[in-house]
């Protein structure tokens, strides 16, 4: 089964190893988990092909959510932004949330539903939603960090441990890889997922299905919108306009006008 692998900060190369470190320093956590996504393997997860039935897309019957996407945009590539540009930035990707057929709030109510909303965006969102329960929801910093030979997603010691059952609310997808990562540290084979976000590049959202095959999972992505391509940092961006991205950074953008996170507890001490 070709994966992304687990590795030990302890072997990582010098630059990587100061990579990894100055991450943690910018978002004060320790990355207890670092999975490596190699070059070719994100090539064949990201290749051209046809969206499979399990990613449903609320836009193909709702064009509603198109104008959504374009508020979001809009806001994304404004030179400055203000609390009134942040707040509608926020409504419209809480706008795309209550347009998906099947709602987040429902799928996270059944029983021994495990809820996943990784920091920033994915927690602020999920609680807006009212999706992140008391004792079956966490929110982990999953962080994506260009290295030499690809990409590598820290993951924070706050992963739950393995579910059967899972649900997670994310933002955006670009590449996959974080969301991915968490999959493959989460879930045993055979476990149910259902990912629940506002939009995706088409290579991310094939990305999604084509792992969650590799590991034997039985997945639902739920999308507002899928659109746009990759550039070399894998973000997403206009195909015709590589300098105009589609979204920017959404807990950058949301964050100023939404409450700080709860704390979360006592980190672990780390060597």
């Amino acid at each position: 089964m070709n994966t992304a692998r687990l590795l030990d900060r302890t072997g990582l190369p010098p630059q990587a190893r100061q990579t990894v470190d100055d991450f943690e320093k910018e978002h004060d956590t320790y990355f207890s988990h670092l999975v490596h996504f190699g070059p070719e393997l994100l090539e064949s997860l990201h290749a051209p092909g046809a969206r499979p039935d399990n990613v449903r897309v609320a836009s193909a019957s709702r064009p509603e959510v198109i104008e959504r996407m374009a508020a979001v945009t809009a806001v994304a590539n404004l030179p400055q932004q203000r609390d009134a540009d942040r707040n509608r930035y926020l409504q419209a990707l809480l706008d795309i949330y209550g347009m998906l057929p099947v709602q987040a709030q429902h799928s996270a109510s059944i029983p021994g539903t495990t809820v996943i909303a990784p920091e920033r965006e994915g927690r602020i969102l999920a609680e807006r939603l009212g999706v992140l329960p008391q004792k079956r929801g966490w929110t982990p910093q999953a962080k994506r960090m260009p290295v030499t030979g690809g990409l590598l997603v820290g993951v924070d010691e706050w992963l739950p441990s393995q579910a059967d059952r899972l649900v997670i609310v994310d933002g955006v997808v670009a590449s996959g890889v974080t969301l991915m990562a968490m999959l493959q540290l989460a879930l045993e084979p055979g476990a149910d997922v259902e990912i629940f976000t506002c939009h995706s590049t088409q290579p991310g959202a094939l990305a999604l299905a084509r792992y969650a095959e590799r590991l034997q999972l039985s997945l639902t992505l739920h999308v507002g919108h899928v659109s746009g391509a990759l550039n070399g940092k894998f973000y997403a961006v206009q195909p015709d306009a590589p300098d105009q991205v589609l979204l920017g950074d959404v807990g950058d953008t949301i964050s100023p006008v939404t409450p700080a996170f709860p704390p979360r507890g006592e980190r672990r001490d780390h060597a």
